[in-house]
Formats: structure tokens, C-alpha cells, sequence
């Protein structure tokens, strides 16, 4: 990865207070590109503005970057109203409900709060799918319906997604002990935050749980910066006993995961400088460097991964080349992938299908 660019990065989160070198204008072209690609523009720009004035910007790449942040300060400030709103109808209509992710790991930044690049509205319903989807055909009716979530029309500019599962594991057996694992977590785990108007959930469950959200979009889609910069912000804000890091180690191999969370050690520990007190596994840094590798070359999403770029590659397609890529370093999911898409399909199919009838029998009721 561009050594200025992580430097940039370690300079936004104080881990520097300037740059090795001064870039050149090109290179600097460059951090910004590669700083988009990541979804990560507002936080190098955080980075920016505690570099000496030698070491900043050409006045008009800056001036760009300026404009960028302050669209992503002003969608934040959009997107935290939302947040508020729906929590705050969420918790009137007697639902005990946590943001995952997002705004809720924002409240985490501190002074690089307004320059985190925000994404849709993810919500965790306690309950289960049943009072789920209760509540979302008494009020916003719909049958965009996935294993883990509902797609809620609620805002027509902002995407929010209503969870009755945190997450998932294509492996059925591991996603069983993962479901055995969040529904540990009950509604007296969630924080409440009152300057906020809404609840997250315990720290002790974002520290596995935003490790579990980055290795499925790491195996299937391909993950930015952004996210490793979130895990990152949770595991800075949240110091891990020794006591725990055993515990911690048996939840990880019991999910497959201990290798891919070595790897992520690394990378947190080597590229954006967070200390070994805050880890909470070893390092593995082979697989760290092929994972950094990996987040280099897909991007945020995956969304410029030029590997599988080609025209009919649709993204069903385009997901199971990529885990096959993979099969080496994580074949469990990947060897599951197959077997999961069928199941899945047959389960949205039984989920839609009741949606419909469920509907039909109200609208002649």
C-alpha cells in the first residue's frame, strides 16, 4: 500500500505528527485517489489538517478535498438525524433496537466523528425474525426479505436495513454457534447514549462482531480501509484484559476465524499503529500481508477489484469467484458458499411466500 498514504492515516489518528517526506504533486494525486477507493477521503483529510503547512496539499487538490469532506460532514449530520428518528420511533413502538456498525462506531471517533464516510442505516431488533416481521408488514410493508435483515422503507434517501440477525456464516454449523454467540448478548447489553437519542451494543460484542461483518465482505465482496478503520476505533476505545484474550481466542477458532483475526492484528498493529495492548489475538503476518494485499487491490466492497470486472460477471457470479480466490486461506465459508446459496434461496422463498399470503388475508380482510 502507498506508504504516504498509510502515514497520512497514521498522522489523522495521532500516531505521527508529519510525513516522512513532502509528496509530490502526483503522489499526492495518488493518496487522494487510493483515499476514495478505500472510502476513507474524509479521514486522511482529518490527516491533512495537523500536517505542517510544507507538507499539505496543491492548493487545488485541496480545495477538492475540503468540498469532499464537508459533503461527508453534512451527510453525517443528516444521517445522525435519521439515526435518532427511527431509533427514537423504534423504541415508542415497544422495540428494544441497537445501531450495528455506522453511526453507532462513529460515536467512537472523536474529533474524526464529522469525517467518517457514512453508509446506510443498519439496526439490530431484539426478538427474532418473527416480531421482525411483525412489525415491518404493520408498518412499512415489504417482502425484501435476506437471512439476517429486512430492507425498511422508512427514508427515501437513506437505505435502512432492520436485523433480526447481527450477522451471519455461510458454514450452518458455525452459524449456529455465531447465533448461540449474539443471542448470549440480551437488550440490557445495549448502551444507551443520551446525547445521541439512540443505543449500541456493548463494546465486549463489537469487538467480535465488527470482525465477523469485515470477514464476510472480505471473503465475498472485498473490503476498504473504512472498515478496518472502524475495528481499529472499536478496539482503541475498548482496552481487552489479559483474563479475556483467551476466552476471546476459543469464540474466534470455534467460528474459523482465529487465522483471519491474527491476520487483522497485524495489519491494525503495522499500518495504522494501534498498540499490542489493545489486540485482542496474536499477529500472523503472512496472512496479514495477504489480506492487506487483498484490501489493496478490492477496495471498499470490492467495488474496483479489477480481477472480475468482466461484463456478464453478475454479482452472484462475481461473489463465488472471489471466495474461490480464497479457498486456500479460509475453505470453510468458501466450501459452504455453494450449499448455503441453495438453502438461502429456499429460505427467502418460504419467507417471501408467507409475507404474500399473510398480506392477501389482510387486504380481504
Amino acid at each position: 500500500m502507498l506508504n504516504l498514504f498509510v502515514e497520512l492515516l497514521q498522522v489523522a489518528l495521532g500516531h505521527r505528527d508529519r510525513l516522512t517526506r513532502e509528496p509530490s504533486s502526483k503522489e499526492w494525486n495518488a493518496i487522494f485517489d487510493e483515499s476514495e477507493r478505500q472510502a476513507v477521503s474524509g479521514i486522511a483529510f482529518g490527516g491533512i489538517q495537523k500536517l505542517p503547512e510544507t507538507q499539505r496539499p496543491p492548493q487545488m487538490l485541496l480545495l477538492e478535498w475540503i468540498g469532499l469532506s464537508e459533503q461527508i460532514r453534512q451527510q453525517n449530520l443528516v444521517v445522525d438525524k435519521q439515526t435518532r428518528e427511527i431509533c427514537g420511533q423504534l423504541k415508542k413502538d415497544g422495540l428494544d433496537a441497537a445501531i450495528l456498525k455506522g453511526q453507532g462506531i462513529a460515536t467512537l471517533y472523536g474529533e474524526l466523528a464529522p469525517y467518517r464516510q457514512s453508509g446506510d442505516i443498519d439496526i439490530w431488533v431484539k426478538g427474532g425474525y418473527q416480531k421482525v416481521c411483525n412489525y415491518v408488514q404493520s408498518t412499512h410493508p415489504t417482502d425484501d426479505v435476506a437471512y439476517h435483515r429486512f430492507h425498511y422503507d422508512y427514508f427515501d434517501e437513506t437505505e435502512i436495513e432492520l436485523h433480526h440477525r447481527p450477522t451471519l456464516m455461510r458454514n450452518l454449523l458455525d452459524d449456529r454457534k455465531l447465533a448461540k454467540w449474539y443471542n448470549s448478548f440480551g437488550a440490557d447489553s445495549f448502551v444507551y447514549l443520551e446525547d445521541k437519542g439512540f443505543a449500541v451494543p456493548s463494546s465486549e460484542f463489537n469487538k467480535i462482531f465488527i470482525l465477523t461483518h469485515i470477514y464476510r465482505h472480505f471473503l465475498f465482496e472485498g473490503i476498504g480501509l473504512r472498515q478496518v478503520m472502524d475495528y481499529y476505533i472499536v478496539l482503541k476505545n475498548c482496552h481487552t484484559k489479559s483474563t479475556e484474550i483467551s476466552e476471546i481466542g476459543k469464540t474466534l477458532k470455534s467460528f474459523r476465524m482465529l487465522r483471519f483475526a491474527e491476520a487483522m492484528m497485524w495489519i491494525l498493529h503495522t499500518q495504522l499503529g494501534l498498540e499490542e495492548k489493545y489486540l485482542i489475538c496474536g499477529m500472523n503476518e503472512k496472512e496479514g500481508r495477504f489480506v492487506l494485499s487483498e484490501i489493496e487491490q478490492t477496495g471498499n466492497f470490492g467495488y474496483t477489484d479489477s480481477r472480475y470486472t468482466y461484463k456478464y460477471l453478475f454479482k452472484l457470479r462475481r461473489q463465488i469467484a472471489h471466495g474461490a480466490h480464497l479457498l486456500l486461506h479460509y475453505p470453510s465459508e468458501v466450501i459452504w458458499t455453494p450449499i448455503w446459496l441453495v438453502y438461502h434461496k429456499v429460505w427467502k422463498w418460504r419467507k417471501k411466500r408467507d409475507i404474500r399470503k399473510t398480506s392477501a388475508y389482510i387486504a380481504a380482510g
